[in-house]
Protein backbone atom coordinates (compact mmCIF):
# COMPACT_ATOMS: atom_id res chain seq x y z
CA UNK A 1 0.00 0.00 0.00
CA UNK A 2 1.18 3.20 -1.03
CA UNK A 3 0.54 7.05 -1.32
CA UNK A 4 -0.23 8.76 -4.43
CA UNK A 5 -1.24 11.95 -5.56
CA UNK A 6 -4.84 12.60 -6.65
CA UNK A 7 -5.07 13.30 -10.15
CA UNK A 8 -7.66 15.85 -9.77
CA UNK A 9 -6.79 17.51 -6.37
CA UNK A 10 -3.30 16.95 -6.19
CA UNK A 11 -4.56 15.17 -2.04
CA UNK A 12 -2.40 12.32 -0.71
CA UNK A 13 -4.64 9.03 -0.69
CA UNK A 14 -3.58 5.16 -0.92
CA UNK A 15 -3.92 3.79 -3.64
CA UNK A 16 -6.28 1.23 -2.45
CA UNK A 17 -8.91 3.64 -2.16
CA UNK A 18 -11.41 3.85 -4.61
CA UNK A 19 -12.02 7.11 -5.01
CA UNK A 20 -10.30 10.41 -3.37
CA UNK A 21 -11.84 11.36 0.11
CA UNK A 22 -11.03 15.05 -0.35
CA UNK A 23 -13.03 15.38 -3.70
CA UNK A 24 -14.90 12.13 -5.08
CA UNK A 25 -12.56 11.58 -7.79
CA UNK A 26 -12.62 7.81 -9.03
CA UNK A 27 -9.14 6.33 -8.24
CA UNK A 28 -10.11 2.78 -9.53
CA UNK A 29 -11.40 2.46 -13.11
CA UNK A 30 -15.06 0.72 -13.18
CA UNK A 31 -16.88 -0.82 -10.44
CA UNK A 32 -16.38 -3.85 -8.40
CA UNK A 33 -17.13 -6.59 -11.21
CA UNK A 34 -18.41 -9.01 -8.10
CA UNK A 35 -20.86 -6.32 -7.20
CA UNK A 36 -22.38 -6.54 -11.10
CA UNK A 37 -22.29 -10.25 -11.92
CA UNK A 38 -25.51 -11.85 -13.54
CA UNK A 39 -25.65 -14.10 -10.52
CA UNK A 40 -25.73 -11.52 -8.12
CA UNK A 41 -28.03 -9.49 -9.72
CA UNK A 42 -30.32 -12.40 -10.38
CA UNK A 43 -30.09 -13.06 -6.77
CA UNK A 44 -31.39 -9.64 -5.86
CA UNK A 45 -34.56 -10.25 -8.53
CA UNK A 46 -35.42 -13.38 -7.14
CA UNK A 47 -35.71 -12.30 -3.32
CA UNK A 48 -37.50 -8.78 -4.88
CA UNK A 49 -39.57 -10.92 -6.53
CA UNK A 50 -40.98 -13.20 -3.70
CA UNK A 51 -41.46 -9.91 -1.75
CA UNK A 52 -43.71 -8.33 -4.29
CA UNK A 53 -45.65 -12.09 -5.24
CA UNK A 54 -46.04 -12.53 -1.38
CA UNK A 55 -47.13 -9.43 -0.16
CA UNK A 56 -48.95 -11.10 3.25
CA UNK A 57 -45.29 -12.10 4.34
CA UNK A 58 -44.82 -8.29 5.15
CA UNK A 59 -48.24 -7.57 6.27
CA UNK A 60 -48.01 -10.87 8.73
CA UNK A 61 -44.70 -9.82 10.12
CA UNK A 62 -45.65 -6.20 10.84
CA UNK A 63 -48.99 -7.73 12.66
CA UNK A 64 -46.73 -9.86 14.75
CA UNK A 65 -44.27 -7.30 15.90
CA UNK A 66 -47.30 -5.00 16.83
CA UNK A 67 -49.08 -7.24 18.66
CA UNK A 68 -45.84 -8.32 20.57
CA UNK A 69 -45.39 -4.54 20.98
CA UNK A 70 -48.72 -4.05 22.52
CA UNK A 71 -48.86 -6.94 24.71
CA UNK A 72 -45.46 -5.74 26.49
CA UNK A 73 -46.90 -2.52 26.48
CA UNK A 74 -50.32 -3.29 28.10
CA UNK A 75 -47.85 -5.81 30.82
CA UNK A 76 -45.46 -3.43 31.93
CA UNK A 77 -47.56 -0.29 31.65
Amino acid sequence: MALIDCPECKHSISDQAPSCPQCGYPIKGGANPRLLSERSIGQVAGVAGVWLAAPWVARTLVAVVLIIAGTLAYIYR
